[in-house]
């Protein structure tokens, strides 16, 4: 079967405007040219730095913004061209989870409006069956129908966090764009809040693109993992290969970065140096050439291709290491 979502050379440049007449002089690479493809039913996982342009990468391919270049194309349609009526047709569809769950609900509206908002935008059922439709959504993600009045600042982070997901599978959606969903909550929480997503994948066919800087969350819940650096995919391999041959050193500096449980337990770390360039001067060649302890003269010079290393075609590297 086709993949449900793909982007071909994606690209989101926002301009950077100085002057008495704020004329554009610059513009910032958030995404620049990134190319990924998920199935049905799978977890494409997003990790990198912050400031890395992940956040960024899922909300253009939902379009709350807008792409500069590239293709989108979703259920093997290009998605770019969708304007008006069909356009809201397909918000249906695809749905996005914020990171913060204080800021991301409505804090005037109580729970009943916040999830039936959704149901009332796109006309879904009649008025007399949405209040059920949304205590059954509630009970779906572990929140009790008796709690349809309050408001959120009576909710703790985790079951703020619930009701943001009730509200994003209110319409049945089949793509699920999940922002660092777990990133604000306690270790305990976000376990919980991990199998719920989890559960609900499996009971509703969902496709999920998950964003997090967290990799021993994605090597949790999710099939497939994207390495971006500085608007750009520098690794890509199913969850397994990834985390037992890392082959980019950026991968490797963020796997060692992650702490080994239990006293006295320690790894050899590889510390990268300095700090992430700007997106708005990127240097030539290789990105993260500035930073790479293992750099050649021609990682200055040009930029490495995403591509297969070796016999496994599903693993992917850009880096001239492999050249």
């Amino acid at each position: 079967m086709p993949p449900l979502l793909e982007t071909r050379n994606l690209k989101k440049y926002f301009p950077v405007r100085k002057g008495f007449l704020m004329r554009t002089v610059a513009a910032l690479r958030a995404v620049d040219g990134v190319s990924l493809s998920v199935d049905r039913g799978k977890t494409l996982g997003i990790v990198g730095e912050s400031g890395c342009g992940k956040s960024t990468l899922g909300r253009t391919i939902i379009r709350l913004s807008e792409p500069s270049a590239g293709d989108i194309f979703f259920d093997s349609e290009r998605f770019n061209d969708v304007r008006g009526l069909e356009l809201r047709q397909q918000r249906r569809r695809m749905q996005m989870i914020f990171q913060d769950p204080f800021s991301s609900l409505n804090p005037r509206h109580t729970v009943l409006a916040i999830v039936r908002e959704p149901l009332d935008v796109h006309n879904v059922g009649r008025a007399s069956e949405r209040q059920d439709r949304v205590a059954e959504l509630l009970g779906k993600v572990g929140i009790k129908a008796g709690h349809l009045n309050r408001y959120p600042h009576e909710f703790s982070g985790g079951q703020r966090q619930r009701i943001s997901i009730a509200r994003a599978i209110a319409l049945n959606p089949d793509l699920v764009v999940a922002d660092e969903p777990v990133s604000a909550l306690d270790v305990s929480i976000q376990a919980q809040i991990l199998n719920l997503l989890l559960d609900l994948q499996t009971d509703l066919g969902l496709t999920y693109v998950f964003i997090s800087h967290d990799l021993a969350v994605v090597e949790h819940f999710c099939n497939e993992i994207m390495v971006m650096y500085l608007g750009r995919i520098v690794e890509r391999a199913p969850r397994e290969r990834l985390f037992a041959d890392p082959r980019h050193p950026y991968t490797q500096a963020l796997l060692d970065a992650i702490p080994i449980p239990g006293r006295g337990k320690r790894r050899q770390r590889r510390v990268l140096q300095g700090d992430l360039p700007s997106p708005v001067a990127p240097p030539k060649g290789c990105a993260f050439h500035t930073r790479c302890p293992f750099k050649k003269d021609i990682c200055s010079r040009e930029t490495p291709v995403l591509k297969a290393v070796g016999d496994d075609r599903e693993h992917q590297t850009a880096c001239w290491l492999y050249e």
